[in-house]
């Protein structure tokens, strides 16, 4: 595991607080024990922190007790943002706040190492994230690398090489305090000039098994027929991946524990256009619902053309099985007319990014520097986001193109990302730590 404890990064907050600042008697701070103080500051939120750590010494040595993050851990408030990356990195993620009335923009660099040009180091570019960490794959075709990374912390640690050659696999991350699955299906190498999507391979790292620092199950077989795109990414729920197959289109379920792909079929499945797997809801008191969230366009004019959002309830499909079954879509949400319209012309029929975020639902156009609109399920509010004021060459700043979309909730500790073998080989490709 390679840390770098003196660089801590700074989130670039593109909006100024509204409220004054408050001056404390420090006659009235001065007496309060410690283990309070302590106690406050562990419920601030991970942004507030951060910016607060350069007050004295003695609050940025709070970053390396294992207690106060911990109680950090447990006691921040739930952060729903989401990260705005690039391919091959960008040297920062681009992060959008929903939870304020008018969206708010930020900057986070990232703790890959620079390229260097003639070196040959390889590229790594975004490919999933889960609960503060944020996994990265690298480009060249074969064995791959991955990497997890704490952006915040600047942890970065590698899994071992995956077991198959690979071209460019769809990628799906779950972590929590003290385990994290990744699972990277499809586009399997079987010749120097071709690919197919035949199996998934699942790394599996829990602190109570045996070792704690993870291996690779058995490969998996994916369903006959199965068509993924990387860009698509996976959703996780209830102890399943979930990620969309193409050309029909179908939902590909992966129950974990049983190592078996099944299939559940799509509502509209003729009629929908950028069809996007999501979490919905979730956080630490209620667990996450599937959700799809897809243009639908039929030629029926009793069918006008909208972006609809549903959940799926009941099974999720005969395990062992690939010709689908069960499971329910339930409609939940319906993009306005007005809405739509406005959408449509930013989106120009280039299709869009799309990501979940506990109550949120983003959706980024990918036309050039075109808006993102944010959807609060809760409350059933479709709104814009204001213009990024950051340029992202070849993203959303900039050329609306190649960006990709995460869920992403900045946190100071990750303990899962402890689990890996800091002195298990990896082919870093001449990366330097």
């Amino acid at each position: 595991m390679m840390h770098h404890p003196h660089q801590l990064p700074r989130l670039y907050s593109s909006s100024s607080s509204s409220s004054e600042a408050v001056d404390m008697d420090p006659r009235v701070w001065r007496r309060l024990p410690q283990p309070l103080v302590d106690r406050v500051l562990a419920c601030l939120p991970t942004p507030s922190f951060l910016r607060l750590r350069a007050a004295c010494r003695r609050l940025y040595s709070l970053l390396y007790s294992s207690p106060f993050l911990h109680s950090h851990l447990l006691l921040s408030p739930h952060l729903p943002f989401f990260a705005f990356a690039a391919p091959s990195s960008a040297g920062h993620l681009l992060l959008l706040d929903p939870t304020r009335q008018v969206p708010s923009w930020s900057r986070l660099p990232l703790p890959l190492p620079a390229p260097v040009p003639g070196a040959g180091q390889a590229m790594f570019s975004p490919a999933a994230a889960s609960a503060g960490l944020i996994a990265f794959l690298s480009d060249a075709s074969g064995h791959k690398t991955l990497l997890l990374a704490n952006p915040i912390t600047r942890l970065l640690a590698p899994l071992p090489l995956c077991p198959s050659a690979r071209l460019s696999p769809t990628v799906g991350l779950a972590a929590g305090p003290t385990s994290f699955i990744v699972v990277v299906a499809g586009d399997d190498l079987v010749s120097p000039f071709a690919v197919k999507n035949i199996s998934a391979d699942t790394f599996v790292a829990d602190a109570a098994s045996v070792p704690p620092s993870g291996f690779w199950a058995p490969s998996s077989l994916l369903p006959r027929l199965s068509s993924l795109d990387p860009r698509a990414g996976m959703a996780f729920a209830s102890g399943r991946f979930y990620c969309m197959s193409s050309s029909p289109f179908a939902v590909l379920v992966f129950d974990v524990a049983a190592n078996v792909w099944s299939k559940v079929q799509p509502p509209m499945r003729r009629f929908l256009r950028s069809p996007a797997l999501v979490e919905l809801g979730g956080g630490r008191e209620r667990e996450a619902r599937v959700a799809l969230v897809a243009a639908v366009e039929k030629s029926r004019l009793s069918v006008p053309r909208s972006v609809r959002v549903w959940t799926l309830r009941g099974g999720h499909g005969a395990a062992g099985g690939s010709g689908g079954g069960g499971g329910a879509w339930n409609e939940v949400a319906r993009m306005p007319p007005d809405v739509h319209a406005q959408f449509a012309v930013a989106e120009g029929g280039r299709g869009f990014e799309c990501a979940a975020h506990g109550d949120f639902v983003v959706l980024a156009p990918r036309g050039p520097a075109s808006p993102v609109l944010v959807f609060d399920s809760r409350h059933d509010e479709w709104r814009w986001a204001p213009p990024c004021p950051y340029p992202y060459a070849g993203g959303i700043g900039v050329g609306g193109a190649g960006f990709r979309v995460f869920a992403y909730e900045p946190r100071l500790a990750t303990p899962a990302i402890g689990l890996l073998d800091a002195t298990a080989p990896a082919a870093l490709h001449g990366m330097q730590g």
